[in-house]
């Protein structure tokens, strides 16, 4: 990409976490994130519905890898059989073989050295057209999907959904920074966008289910630990390390609910300017495979330098932490430190506990990496500034001019061209779906009609794809 057809300011920088990345207005970017905010929020090929939904409804034979902790896969199993699929999967440790009820697994208990013969044996033996997983970005899914591309397989990505609750995110190759649905297709709509008709299917219960779920999981895979002693998870692996986390969760939301809730419903009844920085939870995939970042740290360094400098005296700064890292350390000491040091400390606010949307709603802007908060603030009308590569850090959708200018610039987006983006998102990537309910809740996803992909997907594209990954 020559430099005369983005910018007269576009300057070629180093080559960091994806490969060549392009400075913009102080800002680096990854090609891919330059190609998303070039491209137009309309167009592509025309689908009228969820293009991996349409791919699973012409699959044969299938192949399961992990999925979301529970019986989820179990009822995709379902749905697929129903729907006359042969279907395969495949166990890496204990709690994958707990959460797999509807047939027998093939359990694998080699090395990490040699998954990819054998994932790519299996593909082949089986004769295999699809594979789905969840969590692309674990090691064995990794490998996994190498092997599939070389063959022509067709890959289908799961996630929690974009907009939770009630939905799960399906999309072919990739999901959020690995994404590239809304660049090659487009739903198919009659007129102008109308709101999306798809509707959550949510069960009562949801939090204590996925904890039924996770604890059962986890403690399966400790007490089977030696049965696949070469395994190596993408997180800690001890039950008890949970026990303890959730055990700090709970008591520090006892502690600090009630005096936070009136902290924000003060502060947005008061009418002061404030800017709001979700933070997003540590050794999240979007923090270390989609941004700059390693870590929150070295984004909130760089977001207070920057408040510290260039935004307007009478502001402050609201920081909420992620509600999975109340456990953790939470970067409370940090925040306050940096605060400090930077003689701002009376302008920076703290939040363990809050109402998100409504705190974005009425901010000046959100500052974040990339977190689907992000959608919810683009919902909710508040100006917006991404740092990490995301789905709607698009043009016309987030603010472009770099962090500095943020703080005296920020506008909200185009309500149309929101309304627009966030229709096609949620036609394009979800399907309802209670991630984690019951085994015998069933999917409740229609027969799917076959319609035509983008004729470079899915095969051909999958093998020109790989290189995003």
């Amino acid at each position: 990409m020559s430099q005369s057809v983005v910018s007269p300011q576009l300057e070629r920088s180093s080559e960091a976490l994806h490969g060549p990345t392009f400075d913009l207005a102080g800002t680096t970017l990854t090609p891919l994130e330059l190609e998303r905010l070039l491209q137009p929020l309309s167009g592509g090929w025309p689908v009228p519905t969820n293009p991996a939904f349409l791919a699973l409804g012409e699959a044969r034979r299938v192949l399961l890898l992990q999925g979301p902790l529970g019986p989820f896969f179990d009822r995709l199993t379902h749905w697929l059989q129903g729907h006359g699929k042969h279907v395969v999967r495949v166990a890496l440790q204990g709690g994958d073989v707990v959460d797999c009820r509807a047939l027998v697994p093939r359990q694998y208990r080699g090395t990490v050295e040699q998954w990819p013969d054998y994932i790519g044996g299996l593909l082949d033996q089986e004769r295999l057209d699809t594979l789905v997983l969840f969590g692309q970005a674990r090691r064995y899914h990794a490998l996994a999907i190498e092997q599939a591309r070389t063959r022509g397989v067709q890959v289908v990505v799961l996630e929690e959904g974009y907009f939770r609750p009630g939905f799960i995110t399906m999309e072919l190759d990739g999901v959020n920074g690995f994404s590239r649905t809304l660049d090659v297709y487009h739903w198919q709509a009659e007129g102008p966008v109308p709101p999306s008709p798809l509707q959550p299917d949510d069960t009562p219960n949801h939090f204590r289910k996925m904890a039924f779920h996770a604890i059962r999981h986890y403690l399966a895979m400790w007490a089977r630990r030696h049965h696949f002693s070469t395994y190596r998870h993408h997180r800690e692996p001890s039950p008890w390390h949970y026990a303890a986390y959730w055990l700090r969760t709970w008591s520090r939301k006892a502690r600090f609910h009630g005096r936070d809730m009136a902290i924000g419903r003060q502060l947005v009844a008061s009418g002061q300017p404030y800017f709001l920085v979700p933070l997003q939870n540590d050794g999240d995939s979007q923090i270390t495979h989609h941004s700059v970042y390693g870590e929150n740290s070295a984004f909130i360094m760089e977001v207070m330098k920057s408040f510290a400098w260039h935004a307007p005296v009478e502001a402050r700064l609201v920081f909420r932490v992620h509600p999975y890292a109340r456990g953790g350390h939470a970067h409370r000491h940090l925040i306050r430190g940096i605060a400090e040091d930077l003689g701002i400390a009376s302008r920076v606010i703290y939040l363990m506990e809050g109402e998100t949307p409504v705190l974005a709603q009425h901010s000046r802007g959100v500052v974040l990496i990339n977190s689907t908060v992000g959608l919810q603030v683009l919902e909710r009308g508040a100006p917006l500034m991404a740092l990490g590569d995301a789905l709607y850090r698009r043009r016309g959708l987030t603010f472009q001019g770099g962090l500095d200018r943020f703080w005296t610039e920020a506008r909200p987006a185009d309500r149309e061209a929101v309304d627009g983006f966030l229709a096609q998102l949620k036609n394009l990537t979800q399907m309802p779906a209670s991630v984690y309910a019951r085994a015998d809740e069933p999917l409740r996803w229609p027969t799917p009609t076959a319609a035509p992909l983008a004729p470079d997907t899915p095969k051909e594209g999958q093998a020109a794809g790989s290189a995003l990954l």
